[in-house]
């Protein structure tokens, strides 16, 4: 008999859920080489061990094996001596860093595998020579000490099992249908199924305590209560049941997500208060028992999200995928660093470097695995769950993986004119497909479109169209509204534009307004633009200035910058060429127009420029508490000034010595010539 020695990852002293997802690839990896598993490092599972007040019974504690049947035969090393036979090694470095393919003849140099590859250069089989031998190891280095930031580089056995095996459709449908088979055992599915059944209609949420308490990689001590409701908001009705995730119940972080659904059940507490006998007489009532029962309950929810770099929740929306509800996964904020930033136990700053929509990570790039659509910060192996792991009917029946997790924007395959990277704002991209002749271009004209082919997120697809005498604009193939002149459509776009990329980028402010630039100094001009339209902008442009942006502006308030996002008009004197770079922010201007009186200019104090700001915001509305911190720190950085104007004639000469200012604070800021 032929044997694989398998080591589960940091030999069995990780969680419940990294704990099954190595254990699965030790099971697929036996049955492809058609050995006997030999397990080593089966233990239970480390947890944080709460008492319930003596409800559960930690005296024995459950491992993976007591929880979940495995579809191969296998046994522990303490049952079979295996130090006497040959045995080879079949890889040298992290599982998560190497791919295994089967059959042998399947192409590992075409750009498929290159797309699953990802960057990971070690491919693995089963070699002749392998096949010969009586034991085949897959080993981990030594325990080490973990690092005291980032993650541990040695030898060990933890992945996904989508992300590792590559292989054609028959090997998978073979592959798959094993998996089918690892599940839970009996007892546990049956009560699982009976709790789910009896709470009705319910959502759930994951929150892992590591998101407010001090744990490894997480961005703990910025999170508040308040963003979990919102972001639980974009999806559950307050009238649902909400079911909770957590073996924390009584942290004071979660009263007010108590006080917001008063409707809640703390699942963990709920299986112990209502079927307390029913868990007593399982084979195994211990914390870890309870956890996984609280994991196949919260499958069976209407609606889930849950905690980014979780395997614990990655786990749970991969068995609702498998029980054919196929939703984009969802996550209650970003959990990483930004790039170049440390990683630190429960401390690094808040970031938004994984922009989400409603939750739903953004794709960023394109490819045939879902793994290719988004940021390189993620690592697949293991921080988030992909579709590709779904035992849906087609995968067992075909062999055919599962479709990607991002549904298809729009149908493109119509004649019509469209323009790639219209708008290129922030590492995200938005798509136009257009029926009206030239309009595509023409947007193209006036929006930020970075470089050509610069890659980044496709957030969203809008389409254009003529529609009797007036125009439609449609996302994802739902007209959202409807114009008469074509002239009206770039701002239209904006209006649409705006609440999405406030979701997915929410370091900016997004001010109504025009920007201007003249001798490396740029000033943003909200309020009155005069009598015309354009009155504010022609003489400022014939002045000298340059037009960098209007419409909507979006200013970073920690940086002070502003980014030139779109220019609709067309002043007389700018310039065609629109401005890419963002630039440093010197003062705003607020302007009223009042005729028969003076010409005047003068400053605002920080906690009056802020008033006007928040009034005009445009993002105040989707993100109300932190337009106002925005905005607040913006002012207290800027000097702002109100200008008072008779006719726009005036309004260069008010303002000329804007050009030459030295950037002062908002304190000592003065306007020279304040009246005329």
């Amino acid at each position: 008999m032929r044997h694989l020695l398998y080591t589960n990852y940091e030999s069995g002293n990780s969680g419940l859920s990294n704990a099954i997802m190595s254990i699965e690839i030790g099971v697929v990896l036996a049955f492809l080489t058609n050995r006997f598993l030999v397990l080593a490092g089966n233990k239970s599972p480390p947890a944080n061990l709460v008492s319930y007040g003596g409800r559960v019974n930690n005296d024995r504690r459950s491992r993976v094996t007591d929880l979940i049947e495995l579809p191969v035969p296998w046994g522990e090393p303490g049952e079979i001596d295996l130090s006497l036979l040959p045995s080879q090694e079949l890889a040298d470095r992290k599982l998560m860093d190497s791919m295994f393919y089967l059959p042998g003849t399947v192409d590992i140099g075409s750009a498929d595998a290159h797309s699953f590859a990802r960057g990971r250069g070690l491919w693995l089989c089963e070699t002749e020579a392998m096949a010969q031998l009586p034991v085949l190891k897959v080993s981990e280095d030594p325990v080490s000490p973990k690092p005291a930031s980032g993650p541990a580089t040695r030898r060990c056995n933890l992945g996904f099992y989508s992300y590792f095996f590559y292989f054609d459709n028959e090997t998978r449908r073979a592959v798959y249908r094993v998996l089918q088979r690892m599940q839970a055992k009996k007892p546990y599915a049956e009560l699982a199924k009976r709790v789910a059944a009896e709470l009705g209609i319910f959502n759930a949420v994951h929150m892992r305590r590591g998101d407010f308490k001090v744990t490894y990689g997480v961005t703990v001590l910025d999170r508040q209560p308040w963003e979990a409701i919102d972001a639980m908001e974009k999806h559950f009705s307050r009238n649902e049941r909400l079911l909770i995730c957590t073996d924390e119940r009584d942290d004071p972080f979660f009263n007010e997500l108590k006080s917001a659904w008063t409707d809640h059940v703390f699942i963990d507490h709920h299986i112990l208060d209502q079927y307390g006998a029913e868990f007593a007489q399982l084979p195994q009532h211990d914390n870890i028992a309870l956890a996984y029962l609280s994991q196949l309950v919260a499958a069976e929810s209407q609606d889930f999200i849950g905690t980014m770099t979780s395997t614990f929740t990655s786990m749970i929306q991969r068995y609702r995928g498998n029980r054919g509800k196929a939703e984009p996964f969802k996550f209650l904020w970003n959990e990483l660093p930004e790039p170049g930033e440390r990683s630190e136990r429960g401390r690094h700053p808040v970031s938004e470097c994984i922009p989400l929509d409603n939750g739903v990570m953004i794709e960023e790039f394109e490819g045939p695995y879902s793994w290719n659509h988004y940021s390189p910060l993620i690592n697949p192996a293991w921080m988030r769950e992909w579709p590709e792991s779904f035992l849906t009917e087609t995968v067992l029946e075909t062999g055919a993986l599962a479709q990607a997790e991002s549904p298809t924007l729009m149908n493109s395959s119509r004649h019509v004119e469209t323009t790639e990277a219209l708008l290129l704002f922030e590492g995200l991209r938005v798509r136009i497909i257009s029926t009206v002749p030239g309009l595509a271009f023409r947007l193209s004209e006036m929006f930020h479109r970075g470089e050509r082919n610069a890659q980044g997120s496709v957030i969203a697809e809008f389409g254009i169209d003529q529609a009797g005498d007036g125009f439609t604009l449609s996302r994802n193939g739902q007209v959202h509204c409807e114009v008469r002149r074509q002239a009206d459509i770039p701002a239209a776009l904006v209006n649409e534009l705006v609440p999405i990329l406030t979701h997915a980028r929410k370091r900016h402010s997004w001010l109504p307004g025009m920007v201007f630039g003249q001798a490396g100094r740029t000033f943003l001009y909200t309020g009155d633009t005069g009598s015309a339209d354009d009155a504010i902008a022609d003489a400022l442009c014939s002045a000298g200035w340059e037009l960098l942006a209007d419409t909507a502006i979006p200013v970073k308030a920690k940086s002070c910058e502003v980014i030139p996002f779109a220019r609709c008009s067309w002043p007389r004197g700018a310039s065609a060429r629109i401005t890419q770079a963002p630039r440093q922010l010197d003062a705003i201007v607020h302007g009223s127009q009042r005729l028969h009186s003076k010409d005047a200019i003068a400053p605002l104090s920080p906690a009056v420029a802020a008033a006007e700001l928040i009034g005009q915001s445009k993002d105040f509305e989707f993100d109300r508490e932190r337009a106002v911190e925005r905005l607040c720190a913006l002012v207290e950085q800027i000097p702002a000034f109100e200008l008072s104007f008779s006719g726009a004639a005036r309004v260069p000469r008010l303002l000329g010595f804007l050009a030459t200012m030295e950037r002062r604070s908002p304190a000592v800021a003065t306007a020279p010539g304040t009246a005329a």
